[in-house]
């Protein structure tokens, strides 16, 4: 489904037009079949024909906004629902303030539950040193990748690096690690990604590099992490940039734009932090306190009184 974000695809919703009547019928029936208390949507084109059934049925609506901005479907479906949970502060101007709350991002328990001892253990890091977390996101970044390996000397001087390369950098990724001197090549590891030991990544980690979307974001904020952003430059309507401008905002990060990333610049933030334990600590305080680590909680307790179900 293409997005209303992205530019190529602003007359997605007109191309869809003739299917959109269709489908909120198909919706409202199997609505009647279900007769559901509350819909729950995160949003997005692929919702609207589900939400406007809802309505439609009079089923009260729960929007979960991942963004600080909301893509244009979503501002429309802000404006059909009961409740809206946005993921960070400075989303009003978008959403009716009087049904919006911040709760933040559902995060999974599972990833919650480790201690920056046991993520360690878990993943065989030395005991001495800072960790520094590296990742592209889900799929990797190749932008991040590159820089990365040009600034692995000085920053494995300092700290460990768990890197997190994605499937596609994953040999460039191993074959820099085979080609660092022997006492720097064990302060490296290199991961596709992970799955329930991403836990135990951001426990150990005493900063966190990577991308600016809702999870990026809010994963290490909820361990009280501090964050280096690097926000997709070709995301639509600048939502990545808007994000790492509400982390820097909170005093949790800060940012190198992508079109000033390179080897160097990155080597020289996260060497300029590392180096700087009592800012680094700050920067942590301020993690901790904006982090949301009981959204998930909150935003259930609050689809479930709009349901009357509490």
């Amino acid at each position: 489904m293409p997005s209303l974000r992205d530019p190529d695809s602003r007359l997605s919703l007109l191309a869809r037009g003739v299917l959109l009547v269709p489908a909120a019928v198909d919706a409202l029936v199997r609505i009647a079949s279900f007769r559901p208390d509350v819909c729950c949507t995160s949003g997005g084109l692929v919702a609207l024909p589900i939400v406007l059934a809802a309505r439609v049925a009079r089923v009260p609506v729960y929007l979960w906004e991942g963004n600080v901005v909301p893509g244009r479907v979503n501002r429309l479906l802000a404006g059909w629902s009961q409740r809206i949970a946005a993921t960070f502060p400075g989303s009003e101007p978008w959403l009716p303030r009087a049904r919006t709350a911040v709760h933040g991002d559902p995060i999974r328990r599972s990833l919650l539950r480790w201690s920056a001892a046991d993520g360690r253990r878990a993943l065989g890091i030395a005991t001495e040193g800072p960790v520094v977390l590296v990742s592209g996101g889900s799929q990797g970044s190749e932008r991040i990748n590159d820089a990365l390996v040009a600034a692995l000397p000085q920053i494995l001087r300092r700290a460990n690096v768990v890197h997190l390369a994605g499937a596609a950098g994953l040999r460039q990724a191993e074959a820099r690690r085979e080609a660092l001197p022997v006492e720097l090549r064990e302060r490296y590891q290199v991961h596709a990604f992970l799955r329930d030991e991403m836990g135990a990544a951001l426990a150990a980690a005493d900063l966190v590099v990577g991308r600016a979307g809702s999870s990026s974001i809010s994963e290490p904020l909820a361990f009280g992490k501090p964050l280096v952003l690097i926000p997709f430059g070709a995301a639509a309507s600048g939502h990545q940039a808007a994000n790492a401008r509400a982390a820097v905002d909170a005093g949790a990060a800060v940012v190198i734009p992508e079109s000033e990333l390179d080897g160097a610049r990155l080597a020289a933030v996260v060497a300029g932090l590392v180096d700087d334990p009592a800012r680094l600590l700050r920067m942590a305080g301020a993690a901790r306190a904006a982090g949301r680590p009981d959204a998930a909680r909150a935003i259930a307790a609050e689809l479930l009184r709009l349901g009357g179900c509490a």
